[in-house]
């Protein structure tokens, strides 16, 4: 994985954020961390992300609200979905929105990766 590629890791939980950073640092690819959507928006980087990772649930803006506004402004980077109260509604809405992955939490290191690896091409 190239380390020019720079990975949003969205979730309001600080550990989650932490543990995807290190796995992420551990391949050799950089990250920015936001303790939430509207963080990210606000962030002039956001639009240097070369994949967004994003929880489902999260207070204020949730993960499929981020992905609709990321859309809505013509942002392209492919949106990864993950989350520990996975339904069926949830991840048709994702997919349907053109989410590159839907993951279940706790996320699987390298189902992580592969995912990253895909939504990058």
């Amino acid at each position: 994985m190239s380390s020019s590629h720079i990975i949003a890791i969205v979730d309001d939980d600080p550990g989650v954020r932490g543990s995807v950073d290190s796995l992420l640092r551990s391949v050799g690819m950089a990250s920015m961390a936001f303790a939430s959507g509207e963080e990210l928006l606000a962030s002039p980087a956001h639009a240097r992300m070369a994949c967004i990772v994003t929880d489902l649930h999260m207070p204020g803006m949730t993960g499929l609200e981020l992905q609709a506004e990321l859309t809505r402004r013509g942002c392209a980077n492919p949106v990864i979905v993950m989350t520990a109260y996975p339904t069926d509604a949830a991840r048709d809405q994702a997919l349907a929105g053109g989410a590159a992955a839907f993951l279940t939490k706790p996320v699987d290191p390298d189902s992580l990766l592969d995912a990253i690896e895909a939504a990058l091409g």
